[in-house]
């Protein structure tokens, strides 16, 4: 899923930047549009587990690992998405 994304991003001319490191972990994907940094962090879902649980877990890994913060100039924006096994597409999702 991560992969179609980073293609999608590509393909209209944009840089983006896959398990961008930091000091305190790697973050899926990340891509700068004009003034705002984007951060996505991908999680997956599967029968049985509990998709918000799944989407509250993304977002306490996105703070707590400062994801993007390293970009000083840009605008932050970071998402956390859910995407389900089962049904096969993104199923949650969270600014954070």
């Amino acid at each position: 899923m991560r992969a179609y994304v980073q293609v999608y991003f590509s393909g209209a001319g944009l840089e983006p930047k896959v398990e961008q490191h930091n000091a305190h972990g790697r973050s899926d994907l990340e891509v700068s549009v004009g003034e705002r940094h984007w951060v996505f962090e991908f999680k997956v879902y599967y029968d049985g587990q509990k998709e918000e649980e799944i989407l509250l877990d993304g977002i306490s890994q996105v703070k707590a690992r400062h994801y993007g913060e390293q970009k000083d100039s840009k605008e932050l924006r970071r998402i956390v998405l859910v995407y389900s096994i089962p049904s096969r597409q993104f199923v949650k999702w969270k600014t954070c």
